[in-house]
Protein backbone atom coordinates (compact mmCIF):
# COMPACT_ATOMS: atom_id res chain seq x y z
CA UNK A 1 0.00 0.00 0.00
CA UNK A 2 2.58 2.13 1.07
CA UNK A 3 4.62 1.36 -2.28
CA UNK A 4 1.56 2.11 -4.25
CA UNK A 5 1.30 5.78 -2.45
CA UNK A 6 4.66 6.61 -2.93
CA UNK A 7 4.54 6.23 -7.07
CA UNK A 8 1.17 8.00 -6.88
CA UNK A 9 2.64 10.83 -5.44
CA UNK A 10 6.17 10.55 -7.94
CA UNK A 11 3.56 10.46 -10.98
CA UNK A 12 2.08 13.44 -9.63
CA UNK A 13 5.09 15.07 -8.69
CA UNK A 14 6.66 14.31 -12.26
CA UNK A 15 3.51 15.66 -14.20
CA UNK A 16 3.82 18.64 -12.18
CA UNK A 17 7.32 19.48 -13.06
CA UNK A 18 7.05 18.49 -16.94
CA UNK A 19 3.88 21.13 -16.70
CA UNK A 20 6.02 23.84 -15.19
CA UNK A 21 8.57 23.27 -17.87
CA UNK A 22 6.12 23.74 -20.39
CA UNK A 23 5.55 27.67 -21.57
CA UNK A 24 4.09 28.82 -24.41
CA UNK A 25 5.78 31.61 -26.43
CA UNK A 26 6.39 35.23 -24.64
CA UNK A 27 7.09 38.51 -25.79
CA UNK A 28 9.93 39.53 -24.93
CA UNK A 29 9.28 42.58 -23.26
CA UNK A 30 6.43 40.33 -21.19
CA UNK A 31 2.87 40.13 -21.43
CA UNK A 32 1.77 43.59 -19.91
CA UNK A 33 4.53 46.08 -21.86
CA UNK A 34 3.22 44.33 -25.20
CA UNK A 35 -0.62 44.63 -24.36
CA UNK A 36 0.11 48.42 -23.52
CA UNK A 37 2.71 48.86 -26.39
CA UNK A 38 -0.52 47.80 -28.40
CA UNK A 39 -2.74 49.83 -27.33
CA UNK A 40 -0.95 53.07 -27.58
CA UNK A 41 0.28 52.34 -31.10
CA UNK A 42 -3.11 50.87 -32.10
CA UNK A 43 -4.75 53.06 -35.09
CA UNK A 44 -8.76 52.33 -34.79
CA UNK A 45 -10.19 51.97 -38.99
CA UNK A 46 -12.23 55.18 -38.90
CA UNK A 47 -15.70 53.67 -39.81
CA UNK A 48 -15.73 51.38 -37.40
CA UNK A 49 -14.54 54.02 -34.54
CA UNK A 50 -17.56 56.07 -36.25
CA UNK A 51 -20.02 53.53 -35.83
CA UNK A 52 -18.80 52.06 -32.40
CA UNK A 53 -17.64 49.07 -33.14
CA UNK A 54 -15.56 46.27 -30.94
CA UNK A 55 -14.16 43.08 -31.70
CA UNK A 56 -10.98 41.10 -31.68
CA UNK A 57 -8.63 40.22 -34.39
CA UNK A 58 -6.81 37.24 -34.32
CA UNK A 59 -3.06 36.69 -35.60
CA UNK A 60 -1.71 32.77 -36.01
CA UNK A 61 1.80 32.35 -36.24
CA UNK A 62 4.77 30.13 -35.79
CA UNK A 63 7.13 30.82 -33.73
CA UNK A 64 10.54 28.65 -34.08
CA UNK A 65 12.82 27.32 -31.36
CA UNK A 66 14.93 30.49 -31.71
CA UNK A 67 12.11 32.67 -30.97
CA UNK A 68 11.86 33.75 -34.63
CA UNK A 69 7.84 34.30 -35.99
CA UNK A 70 6.81 33.42 -39.54
CA UNK A 71 3.73 32.21 -41.35
CA UNK A 72 1.26 35.26 -40.32
CA UNK A 73 -2.11 35.06 -40.95
CA UNK A 74 -5.82 36.26 -40.06
CA UNK A 75 -7.30 33.71 -38.27
CA UNK A 76 -10.22 35.72 -37.46
CA UNK A 77 -11.47 39.60 -36.61
CA UNK A 78 -14.54 41.66 -36.96
CA UNK A 79 -13.44 43.92 -39.58
CA UNK A 80 -11.96 43.39 -42.30
CA UNK A 81 -10.37 47.26 -41.67
CA UNK A 82 -8.69 46.28 -38.91
CA UNK A 83 -7.03 43.27 -39.90
CA UNK A 84 -3.91 45.18 -41.59
CA UNK A 85 -3.57 46.86 -38.55
CA UNK A 86 -3.65 44.47 -35.89
CA UNK A 87 -1.31 42.35 -38.18
CA UNK A 88 1.11 45.20 -38.32
CA UNK A 89 1.65 45.69 -35.09
CA UNK A 90 1.59 41.82 -34.00
CA UNK A 91 4.66 41.57 -36.82
CA UNK A 92 6.65 44.01 -34.82
CA UNK A 93 6.56 41.94 -31.71
CA UNK A 94 9.87 39.82 -30.65
CA UNK A 95 9.49 36.25 -28.90
CA UNK A 96 11.15 34.01 -26.31
CA UNK A 97 10.58 30.67 -27.79
CA UNK A 98 7.90 27.95 -26.40
CA UNK A 99 9.63 25.53 -23.71
CA UNK A 100 8.60 21.89 -23.88
CA UNK A 101 10.07 19.66 -21.34
CA UNK A 102 12.47 22.04 -20.66
CA UNK A 103 13.60 22.67 -24.01
CA UNK A 104 13.24 25.54 -26.85
CA UNK A 105 10.86 24.12 -29.08
CA UNK A 106 9.05 24.96 -32.27
CA UNK A 107 5.36 26.24 -31.67
CA UNK A 108 2.07 27.62 -33.46
CA UNK A 109 0.87 30.55 -31.66
CA UNK A 110 -1.89 32.82 -31.61
CA UNK A 111 -2.09 36.62 -30.52
CA UNK A 112 -5.77 38.71 -30.28
CA UNK A 113 -5.46 42.81 -30.53
CA UNK A 114 -8.67 44.05 -29.17
CA UNK A 115 -10.45 46.93 -30.66
CA UNK A 116 -12.63 48.25 -27.83
CA UNK A 117 -14.20 51.88 -29.17
CA UNK A 118 -15.29 53.21 -26.17
CA UNK A 119 -12.02 53.16 -24.46
CA UNK A 120 -9.97 54.32 -27.70
CA UNK A 121 -11.74 57.41 -28.02
CA UNK A 122 -11.95 58.00 -24.21
CA UNK A 123 -8.22 57.40 -24.17
CA UNK A 124 -6.96 59.57 -27.22
CA UNK A 125 -9.79 62.81 -25.68
CA UNK A 126 -7.29 63.14 -23.20
CA UNK A 127 -3.84 62.13 -24.80
CA UNK A 128 -2.38 63.42 -28.23
CA UNK A 129 -0.21 61.35 -31.10
CA UNK A 130 3.10 62.68 -31.27
CA UNK A 131 4.06 64.52 -35.07
CA UNK A 132 7.14 62.83 -35.83
CA UNK A 133 8.14 64.54 -39.37
CA UNK A 134 8.75 61.71 -41.44
CA UNK A 135 9.32 61.71 -45.07
CA UNK A 136 10.76 59.15 -46.41
CA UNK A 137 8.87 55.32 -47.06
CA UNK A 138 9.28 52.62 -44.42
CA UNK A 139 11.08 49.07 -44.94
CA UNK A 140 8.06 46.61 -44.83
CA UNK A 141 10.46 43.59 -44.39
CA UNK A 142 10.62 43.88 -40.62
CA UNK A 143 13.86 43.26 -40.49
CA UNK A 144 16.03 44.91 -37.43
CA UNK A 145 19.25 46.67 -38.04
CA UNK A 146 21.53 46.64 -35.32
CA UNK A 147 23.01 50.15 -34.66
CA UNK A 148 26.51 49.58 -35.32
CA UNK A 149 25.43 48.58 -38.80
CA UNK A 150 24.35 51.88 -39.32
CA UNK A 151 26.16 55.20 -40.94
CA UNK A 152 26.06 57.79 -38.55
CA UNK A 153 24.03 60.07 -40.26
CA UNK A 154 21.87 57.25 -40.53
CA UNK A 155 21.16 56.12 -36.96
CA UNK A 156 17.88 57.04 -34.83
CA UNK A 157 17.81 60.10 -32.92
CA UNK A 158 15.47 61.35 -30.46
CA UNK A 159 12.82 64.30 -31.54
CA UNK A 160 12.68 66.04 -27.85
CA UNK A 161 14.70 68.87 -29.22
CA UNK A 162 17.39 67.89 -26.85
CA UNK A 163 19.84 65.24 -25.88
CA UNK A 164 18.53 62.42 -23.62
CA UNK A 165 20.95 63.42 -21.13
CA UNK A 166 18.52 66.46 -20.68
CA UNK A 167 15.69 64.55 -21.45
CA UNK A 168 16.26 61.74 -18.51
CA UNK A 169 17.70 65.12 -15.93
CA UNK A 170 14.12 66.97 -16.67
CA UNK A 171 11.94 64.17 -16.74
CA UNK A 172 13.58 61.33 -14.11
CA UNK A 173 11.22 60.85 -10.79
CA UNK A 174 13.52 58.89 -8.52
CA UNK A 175 11.26 56.57 -6.96
CA UNK A 176 10.55 56.88 -3.01
CA UNK A 177 10.57 53.24 -2.54
CA UNK A 178 14.48 53.26 -3.54
CA UNK A 179 15.54 56.60 -1.63
CA UNK A 180 13.98 55.05 1.55
CA UNK A 181 15.57 52.07 0.80
CA UNK A 182 18.90 54.01 -0.41
CA UNK A 183 18.75 51.41 -3.69
CA UNK A 184 20.74 52.80 -6.62
CA UNK A 185 22.66 51.65 -9.57
CA UNK A 186 22.19 51.44 -13.29
CA UNK A 187 19.28 50.11 -15.55
CA UNK A 188 20.22 48.82 -18.45
CA UNK A 189 17.41 49.05 -21.39
CA UNK A 190 17.27 47.54 -24.74
CA UNK A 191 14.53 48.55 -27.36
CA UNK A 192 13.85 48.59 -30.99
CA UNK A 193 12.77 51.75 -32.65
CA UNK A 194 10.11 51.28 -35.27
CA UNK A 195 9.80 52.60 -38.91
CA UNK A 196 6.85 55.29 -37.48
CA UNK A 197 9.40 56.35 -34.49
CA UNK A 198 7.82 54.42 -31.62
CA UNK A 199 9.43 51.97 -29.10
CA UNK A 200 8.70 48.60 -29.06
CA UNK A 201 10.10 45.61 -27.46
CA UNK A 202 11.57 47.28 -23.93
CA UNK A 203 14.02 44.47 -22.03
CA UNK A 204 15.30 45.11 -18.52
CA UNK A 205 19.23 44.01 -19.38
CA UNK A 206 20.36 44.97 -15.84
CA UNK A 207 17.76 45.63 -13.09
CA UNK A 208 17.96 47.77 -9.96
CA UNK A 209 14.83 47.23 -8.51
CA UNK A 210 13.03 49.60 -6.12
CA UNK A 211 10.94 51.05 -8.58
CA UNK A 212 13.93 52.05 -10.64
CA UNK A 213 13.18 49.51 -13.50
CA UNK A 214 9.69 50.92 -14.08
CA UNK A 215 10.37 54.58 -13.93
CA UNK A 216 13.55 53.80 -16.63
CA UNK A 217 10.88 51.90 -18.88
CA UNK A 218 8.56 54.91 -18.57
CA UNK A 219 11.60 57.23 -19.49
CA UNK A 220 11.77 55.16 -22.74
CA UNK A 221 8.19 54.27 -23.11
CA UNK A 222 7.78 57.85 -23.11
CA UNK A 223 9.98 59.11 -25.93
CA UNK A 224 9.42 59.29 -30.20
CA UNK A 225 12.43 58.94 -32.51
CA UNK A 226 13.28 59.97 -36.25
CA UNK A 227 13.96 56.10 -37.48
CA UNK A 228 17.04 54.88 -38.62
CA UNK A 229 17.52 55.33 -42.30
CA UNK A 230 18.83 52.67 -44.71
CA UNK A 231 18.56 52.41 -48.65
CA UNK A 232 16.72 55.70 -48.60
CA UNK A 233 13.54 54.23 -46.29
CA UNK A 234 13.03 54.45 -42.61
CA UNK A 235 14.21 51.13 -41.03
CA UNK A 236 13.65 49.16 -37.52
CA UNK A 237 16.67 49.74 -35.48
CA UNK A 238 18.16 47.74 -31.99
CA UNK A 239 18.91 49.95 -29.81
CA UNK A 240 20.48 50.72 -25.90
CA UNK A 241 20.15 52.59 -23.07
CA UNK A 242 21.90 52.90 -19.37
CA UNK A 243 19.75 55.00 -16.73
CA UNK A 244 22.12 55.84 -13.54
CA UNK A 245 19.68 56.30 -10.30
CA UNK A 246 22.49 58.09 -7.60
CA UNK A 247 21.09 59.28 -4.67
CA UNK A 248 23.14 62.76 -3.87
CA UNK A 249 22.85 66.11 -5.89
CA UNK A 250 23.14 64.65 -9.26
CA UNK A 251 19.99 61.70 -9.73
CA UNK A 252 20.98 60.33 -12.99
CA UNK A 253 23.31 59.70 -15.42
CA UNK A 254 22.72 59.20 -19.27
CA UNK A 255 24.57 56.53 -20.49
CA UNK A 256 24.40 55.37 -24.31
CA UNK A 257 25.69 51.80 -24.66
CA UNK A 258 26.35 52.12 -28.37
Amino acid sequence: MKTKLIIAVLVLLSGGLLKAQNTEPEPVAGKALTKEYINQNLVYPQEDLDQGNSGKVVIGFHVDDKGVASQYVVKSTFSEAASPIAMHLVKTILWNPAIIRGIPSDYDFEYEVDFHAKSYKRYWKHHQRPAIPLSLEADTSYQIYEYKQLNEVAKPYFTDGSNMGKYIATNLKFPEAAKEREIQGTVRLSFVVETDGSVSNIVILNSVGGGCDNEAVRLIQETHWIPAEKSGKYVRSHNMQDITFSIGNRNFQDGNSY
